[in-house]
């Protein structure tokens, strides 16, 4: 998993939402997986910890799992939700807390909301904030934890999407999914981070438009490729 940079996303707004709703519980989800929720999820708690607050990421994103990164660590405590071992089988990922999906040792428990709403009131007793990287919305696994599984400890849910690979009606339906799953305090994340860079957008444009503008196009094309700030992602 490759991450985003942390300055990337409006962190502080996000960190101020979570404070106006009094949220402590946050899952951060897409719609069907690389629109950056992860990487937000991991700019988020190191925010919190630059503000001296206590984090703990709980990733249920069998997916696009944390194992995909060479700084986790490769040796950790197996753990589940229904006994005290999710609190000992935290293991640190550059300073920050997590229960790493891989090292789950069963699924089952956690498809149960209560026993899932449970651990996470455990864990709340040990850190300020629970980030919960939750696996994507519309695509289907036997591994993942059921939307309705959060329902009740999840405060606050930010939907990520990305430019570029989401579309309204998939927004829609996954925004929809999460409501009948008894998600209500609902937020979305714009992330632009597959969105073509302005100048590609505005060539292809152009070359759109050259049969009918065949000199016009070809000039302002070649004024747009000069600059080459256009084209990188910022």
């Amino acid at each position: 998993m490759k991450l985003i940079p942390k300055q990337y996303h409006e962190l502080e707004v996000i960190c101020n939402t979570m404070i106006d709703h009094n949220a402590r519980c946050i899952t951060f989800i897409s719609l069907s997986g690389s629109e950056g929720s992860s990487s937000v999820c991991v700019s988020v708690a190191k925010r919190l910890q630059s503000q001296h607050k206590s984090v703990l990421i709980i990733d249920l994103n069998p997916i696009n799992t944390f194992c995909l990164d060479d700084k986790l660590p490769t040796v950790c405590n197996p753990w589940r939700f229904d006994d005290i071992s999710c609190q000992l089988g935290v293991t640190n990922y550059e300073g920050i807390s997590l229960l790493a999906i891989q090292n789950l040792a069963a699924i089952e428990p956690a498809k149960n909301k209560h026993v899932l709403n449970d651990a996470v009131a455990r864990l709340k007793q040990e850190y300020d904030y629970i980030l919960i990287d939750m696996s994507p919305a519309l695509k289907r696994n036997r591994n993942n934890v059921p939307l309705h599984s959060l329902s009740i400890c999840s405060e606050l849910t930010f939907v990520t999407v990305a430019l570029g690979i989401n579309d309204e009606e998939s927004l829609c339906k996954g925004i929809r999914e999460l409501k009948q799953a008894g998600h209500g305090n609902i937020k979305i994340l714009i992330s632009q981070h597959n969105f073509a860079p302005l100048g590609e957008r505005i060539v292809k444009l152009l070359e759109k438009h050259a049969v009918k503008w065949p000199k016009l196009s070809s000039r302002i094309k070649a004024k747009i490729i000069k600059q080459r700030w256009l084209f990188g992602h910022h």
